[in-house]
């Protein structure tokens, strides 16, 4: 038994690629290539969900040709994890949505309730299984995903950026519990993911997606990352101006069943600040707060101005959103990137984003990837004093994710405030001038037992020599 692919071939950007692997149930293998390289279509290929398909070669589910199994017998071998689970989701809460999935697969009644929990559990998101889906963060919408592929125990699954939403310990752990699942239930996964340090140890072969589907070992894939780092420029930390461009003090605000507290915070014009903390803490919501579209207790006053409406945050602010396609307002990429900027600079930001040849697409026709960079560049283009920016560097491969971060801080050296939620602690470090952990400001009741006025203090040359230690 296993999942076989044999000189596959497939198209992606104008590009041919070939495939050839195989998966057996118990073994771990994972993709690794450049944001918009192929990765998801392949994906969705395996997973039966690309109307294209493979244009030849051989490709087998236990020695059953996909195309010959029906849906709910394909749903027995083989389940797809989104990279985006908004574009999963069918249903209003997680428990729906895991009761659909098992309606599906054509499971009894009498067994569902206990496979749900099973999947919840497993996840460790039971609290959340009757919260509307669309009020969960993106790390605890990720868990729904996985529990959605849990919850069919399909034999094989593929995890595309499982843990790209969440927090380091979050992340850790739900390896960990994959891993002791996998050895009982003998399942196969391929995944990909661009944080190599959470799975080197777990994946036993590598698979460069190229021209070729090139095959690497765990000392091949450290080997390859390690001369992509050193490639890159070592960014240079301003100190930014005094001038105040945000004020923040004695902020409560909830959170789902916990509320933050921030004590006093003045955050100046030209600062790149990170925000960062464990999944579902309320660093969105925080977001939110600024915008005056979250309720809140205590004051925040930009360029020393009370906001007191929608309105008026918009007129100070701009917010990059976690989904990019949530923000999307033009019929092409070029036209989205002209909404913020004259003509002449749209050509130099296309071949900056890797985007010239898509300069015609709709954006819902990128990959998420691409979306992500696309959603930053257009609002970079945009004079604005406060940038909000959530996980922009979230699906992007560690070249792409730096250049987001050196657009960023060109536009925090302009005189704009940015401020950047992200769980990627080491490129926060490198960049950002401040960062604000928000598990020192976490509370279980609200507006008590709040923590006393605490700021992260870093060491920039510390934190830097330790990211490009491996050189």
């Amino acid at each position: 038994m296993s999942l076989q692919v044999t000189d596959c071939q497939f198209v992606c950007d104008q590009q041919t690629i070939t495939a050839s692997f195989d998966l057996k149930p118990g073994a771990t293998k994972a993709i690794y290539g450049p944001s918009g390289s192929g990765k998801s279509t392949l994906f969705r290929i395996l997973a039966g969900l690309s109307q294209e398909g493979f244009s030849s070669g051989s490709y087998t589910i236990d020695a059953q040709s996909i195309d010959d199994l029906s849906v709910k017998a394909r749903a027995t071998l083989i389940s797809l994890m989104f990279q985006n689970p908004d574009t999963q989701f069918c249903m209003h809460t997680p428990r729906e949505e895991l009761l659909f999935c098992l309606e599906n697969r054509g499971i009894a009644p009498k067994d569902m309730p206990q496979r749900v929990e099973e999947a919840l559990s497993f996840c460790d998101i039971a609290a959340l299984a009757d919260q509307p889906l669309r009020t969960l963060s993106g790390g605890q919408k990720q868990l729904v995903a996985l529990a959605c592929c849990l919850v069919m125990e399909s034999r094989y699954l593929l995890l595309d950026e499982p843990f790209a939403n969440l927090d380091h310990q979050t992340r850790k752990q739900l390896v960990q519990k994959l891993r002791q699942l996998q050895r009982t239930r003998n399942i196969g996964i391929l995944l990909i993911d661009h944080q190599l340090s959470y799975v080197t140890d777990w994946v036993e072969q590598w698979l460069l997606i190229e021209a070729q589907c090139l095959s690497l070992d765990q000392e091949g894939i450290l080997a390859l990352e390690g001369a992509i780092t050193r490639r890159l420029p070592v960014p240079s930390i301003e100190a930014p101006a005094a001038k105040e461009a945000l004020f923040i003090e004695d902020l409560h605000f909830s959170a789902g069943a916990h509320s933050i507290h921030l004590p006093t915070f003045h955050l100046p014009a030209g600062g790149l600040i990170g925000i960062t903390g464990k999944s579902g803490i309320g660093k969105s919501t925080f977001l939110k707060v600024l915008l005056h579209d979250h309720p809140y207790q205590g004051t925040v006053r930009v360029n020393q101005k009370n906001i007191a409406t929608v309105k008026q945050a918009f007129t100070h602010m701009s917010w990059i959103m976690q989904n990019p396609q949530d923000q999307f307002i033009a019929t092409t990429v070029a036209d989205e990137l002209r909404v913020g900027k004259q003509d002449s600079s749209i050509a130099s930001y296309l071949t900056q984003l890797r985007l010239e040849e898509k300069s015609r697409m709709s954006p819902f026709l990128l990959s998420q990837g691409q979306q992500r960079r696309l959603a930053v560049a257009s609002f970079l283009l945009r004079p604005v004093p406060i940038l909000l920016v959530d996980e922009p560097t979230y699906g992007q491969d560690i070249e792409q994710a730096w250049q987001i971060m050196q657009m960023l801080a060109d536009k925090a050296k302009s005189g704009t405030l940015v401020l950047i939620v992200s769980h990627d602690t080491p490129l926060l470090q490198a960049f950002c001038s401040q960062i604000i952990d928000f598990n020192l400001y976490l509370t279980e009741d609200a507006y008590e037992n709040t923590q006393p006025k605490r700021q992260a203090i870093r060491d920039f040359s510390t934190r830097i020599g330790h990211f490009f230690s491996n050189k």
